[in-house]
């Protein structure tokens, strides 16, 4: 394991002077853990120790994968390091990593590693070394624009059809549980209303397209057991369905199991289980790489945004990339500076996620926005609060939405949420009913 490189760091927020410890040189094969720091973004980030702020050292990296004999040095341009001293710099990192290696790990590829200038270079191949193509990336993209137009058209029912049948082609099974694990993210934020709307989408997209999703089997079920299930599978879109509701499950035993039974089967039974074996790695290896596009993707706009001088104007900006993965993904990040109780990060980062939800609810209609204020104002205080003081805002068309939304709680098995829902509908029908007398009383 190489050693981390101790240098003075002067804080840009503060002025304060302190020595950080970094990573010259990353080598994966030693350090698997170093390569999901670097994709998330999280490599040679420091702390202040007087204000606290966090940032990211740009400092020379070399990055070396020996399963894919890759091997690439970043030298970022605003060091301003002359050919001479990237040459010396690069023949040091390089031998630092060899002595760590044994003579047969040493191979030819070490004398010529690649060099990149940006963090982003580096990070985009590194994807690419793992087989994720421009094809696949711009794919994820576009399932996230999905889902984000779909979400905006649910209170319109002619828009939201129009909208599943121009894009069935991204609403698959990968598609669903994207949206599912968003509905989850949502609702462990403390963003009810959000994973509400993602479940109604989801259930409106698997009625109207007549799919079934399966059942995620116990983390806790045997591989034997596991690849029971999956040879009751009649066909290929099925067992693509088992493995994107089960993919934890299809782990190093997983395959151990259909190695053995492949190894005890007839020659006949062989060959058919040594198909499924193929089709199976591939499934995972597809499901792996498209799901480290989508986060590596929203990781990216969220560091982009953060490194703005403004991120709210940024997060404004790029309004249309705002979708429910790059919420989770801000989450995510958010329950991670709770951890590391990083105050201040974790201050920028809700902040961040608040702006984040108003820009999205600007699109929404008057009435829909109220409700959504209604439903995360305290009752009965703070929901009369809202009711009255944006009187001029809604109509007696509130009181049968919220009647409406009652009787879907009720036949959703929620009876607490639909009487609390139920109490804020009288309440507006009582402010109604006073503004209606007020004149009478004049």
């Amino acid at each position: 394991m190489l050693p981390n490189l101790p240098i003075e760091v002067t804080c840009p927020k503060c002025g304060a002077k302190y020595v950080a410890q970094v990573k010259s040189v990353v080598d994966v094969g030693q350090e698997p853990a170093l390569k999901a720091a670097l994709l998330r973004g999280r490599l040679n980030t420091v702390r202040c120790p007087s204000c606290g702020a966090v940032g990211a050292i740009s400092t020379p990296l070399l990055y070396h994968d020996p399963d894919k004999e890759l091997l690439l040095i970043l030298f970022p341009p605003q060091l301003n390091m002359n050919l001479e001293d990237r040459e010396r710099l690069t023949g040091s990192l390089v031998n630092a990593l060899m002595s760590t290696l044994p003579a047969d790990a040493r191979k030819g590829y070490f004398l010529n590693p690649r060099t990149v200038l940006t963090m982003q270079s580096l990070i985009e191949e590194v994807l690419k070394a793992d087989g994720l193509t421009d094809e696949m990336i711009e794919r994820q993209r576009n399932r996230g624009r999905v889902l984000q137009d779909l979400l905006r058209a649910l209170d319109e029912p002619e828009q939201l059809e129009r909208l599943v049948e121009e894009t069935r082609e991204y609403i698959d099974y990968s598609f669903l549980l994207t949206l599912s694990a968003a509905a989850e993210d949502s609702a462990a934020s403390g963003q009810e209303e959000l994973a509400k709307r993602l479940l109604t989408l989801r259930e409106m997209l698997l009625d109207k397209l007549k799919v079934t999703l399966p059942e995620p089997l116990s983390l806790e079920t045997p591989p034997a057991d596991v690849l029971d299930q999956i040879l009751q599978t009649d066909d290929e879109a099925s067992r693509r369905a088992f493995v994107v509701y089960n993919r934890p499950l299809l782990d190093y035993g997983f395959f151990q199991e259909l190695t053995a039974r492949i190894d005890q089967a007839s020659p006949e039974q062989a060959e058919s289980l040594r198909s499924l074996r193929t089709e199976l790695l591939k499934l995972t290896q597809e499901l792996d790489r498209e799901t480290l596009a989508a986060q590596q993707a929203r990781v990216r706009l969220l560091q982009d945004i953060l490194d703005s001088p403004d991120p709210v104007q940024a997060l404004r900006e790029r309004k249309q990339e705002i979708d429910v993965l790059f919420l989770g993904v801000l989450a995510a990040a958010i329950r991670a500076a709770e951890e590391s109780e990083s105050d201040e990060e974790l201050q920028q980062l809700q902040s961040l996620s608040d702006a984040a939800m108003s820009i999205l609810q600007e699109d929404l209609p008057a009435e829909l926005r109220l409700v959504n204020d209604l439903l995360t104002a305290e009752y009965p205080e703070g929901t009369e609060e809202v009711l009255r003081k944006r009187r001029s805002e809604w109509t007696a068309d509130l009181v049968d939405m919220l009647g409406d939304l009652v009787k879907d709680l009720e036949a959703q098995g929620r009876p607490e949420a639909a009487q609390r829902l139920s109490d804020v509908r009288q309440q507006a029908q009582t402010v109604l009913e006073e503004a209606a007398a007020r004149p009478q009383d004049a």
